[in-house]
């Protein structure tokens, strides 16, 4: 099992290029980051004010893991997670295939939908429509990266034949997770999702979820063992629940979420350097 870090990305953290480097320095295969392209004022109330605070200053993750895949030569880069309702179809194929060819195959995207203030500020799906929409954007997206006269005809989006260049580096496409905790969307997001990317604070029991999940992509025709399994780590977590992680058969975990004195960049490299002793045992 590898394990990544997740940086708030603000400008008060590490730059990305600087802790891209100290990341790879210290044998961590991945630096995640999310975004918010805007959070409603009227959504205050629904994250811890601390939370709140960093995530309004949220840099762009795109252009923020470019800086860092420039300024190392094996670090994957991964969003966790990145909100495609919110962007606009043909300018996000685009970016996405962009930095995975920047970066030489190097880029994962967790994807997700957001909170339902931002999705109504930035989009006119409905909100129950979400994972039928995010859908359909994924099947037009796949086109759109693979198709050299590309066309989709779809429930929520429709074109005609359009030429869409690069093409990602990873072919059909980068790899797309899943970031969904309720049985129902993340059955509803099997048919398209090449993996899942659970927060473990989100499950009382993970084990049992990870089994749910095995289950469900079998009675959709997914082979389990075909799809990257990631697990966010909230918080400061012993090396013993790390393998509990691995043994389970998740094949990365992502640290930092949660941490202890998240909200003092100075302590990031210690933390790193913690976790830095145990990177070829869980691997």
């Amino acid at each position: 099992m590898d394990l990544g870090f997740v940086s708030l990305n603000t400008p008060r953290d590490l730059q990305p290029d600087v802790l891209a480097v100290e990341l790879e320095a210290r044998g961590f295969e991945s630096l995640w980051v999310g975004e918010h392209p805007q959070i409603p004022v009227a959504a205050r109330g629904q994250l811890p004010a601390g939370l709140l605070d960093a995530q309004k200053q949220m840099w762009d993750p795109f252009l923020s893991l470019l800086v860092a895949v420039r300024a190392t030569t094996t670090l994957r880069v991964g969003t966790s997670v990145v909100l495609p309702l919110e962007r606009e179809l043909f300018t996000f194929a685009k970016q996405v295939a962009t930095l995975d060819q920047l970066s030489q195959g190097r880029l994962v995207l967790g994807v997700g939908v957001g909170m339902r203030a931002e999705l109504e500020t930035s989009s006119p799906i409905a909100w129950r429509d979400r994972y039928r929409a995010l859908a359909d954007m994924v099947a037009a997206l796949k086109k759109l990266w693979t198709d050299d006269e590309a066309e989709h005809h779809g429930e929520f989006y429709e074109f005609e034949p359009v030429w869409s260049q690069p093409k990602p580096f990873q072919r059909p496409n980068p790899p797309l997770l899943a970031a969904t905790t309720g049985p129902k969307a993340t059955r509803e997001c099997l048919a398209w999702a090449d993996g899942w990317l659970p927060g473990d604070a989100a499950f009382r029991d993970l084990a049992a979820a990870l089994a749910d999940y095995r289950h469900a992509a079998e009675d959709a025709g997914r082979d389990p063992a075909t799809l990257d399994l990631t697990v966010m780590a909230w918080g400061d977590p012993k090396p013993e629940r790390l393998k509990r992680y691995r043994d389970l058969g998740f094949n990365r975990a992502v640290l930092g979420g949660g941490r202890r004195d998240g909200d003092d960049p100075s302590t990031t490299l210690d933390y790193l350097d913690r976790y830095a002793r145990v990177v070829d045992e869980l691997r």
